[in-house]
């Protein structure tokens, strides 16, 4: 049996970790901020499917669950997930570069990370709070992430070719299609 991580070539990957008490409203700030300060970081990372984080103050208590017993954590948790392609290894190696400038008011807020969130320390310290993925289910498991964006990009033009050749007459719609797409056959 293979890695509840693992659908095909793509790899679910989840790192939990306790947010030092204090830096939780800097850290949220720092991560809504995200956006309005440009594309995002992990746009760094080209295998990266999709990605988030997430700091979670609590579990989610409800009596009608009939749990076993209520629980809570003791701090925050900042949840980092990422569904990527290939290796986990070689895509913490590109992260941990890639993503150096931001690891100090990601990580660098969280407890046990190292004092320069870079590298092989920063990977390590990712790893050692990895958890296992209950259930992963790619929607393209074999499908690289280049593959996706240029089966979006064809779609796109064949929506347009679509609008565009509307009313057209067969033969001139043929000719239309075989030179914005090519003859192959």
């Amino acid at each position: 049996m293979g890695s509840a991580n693992v659908a095909g070539q793509a790899y679910a990957f989840m790192a939990m970790t306790p947010v030092e008490p204090g830096e939780e409203q800097p850290l949220a700030e720092y991560l809504r901020g995200l956006r309005a300060r440009g594309p995002s970081p992990l746009a760094k990372l080209p295998r990266t499917h999709i990605a988030r984080f997430v700091i979670v103050p609590d579990f989610h208590n409800n009596p009608t669950w009939k749990q076993r017993r209520e629980e809570h954590l003791d701090l925050n948790y900042l949840i980092f997930t990422s569904n990527l392609d290939g290796d986990l290894d070689s895509y913490l190696d590109e992260l941990c570069d890639k993503l150096a400038p931001e690891a100090k008011q990601i990580w660098g807020r969280c407890v046990g990370c190292p004092d320069d969130p870079q590298g092989a320390a920063l990977k390590a310290y990712l790893k050692h709070n990895q958890i296992d993925t209950g259930i992963f289910f790619a929607a393209y498991g074999q499908a690289t992430v280049g593959t996706v964006t240029r089966a979006l990009r064809t779609r796109e033009k064949m929506i347009a070719f679509a609008i565009r050749a509307q009313g057209q007459q067969p033969a001139a719609l043929q000719k239309a299609f075989l030179d914005e797409f090519g003859g192959a056959t």
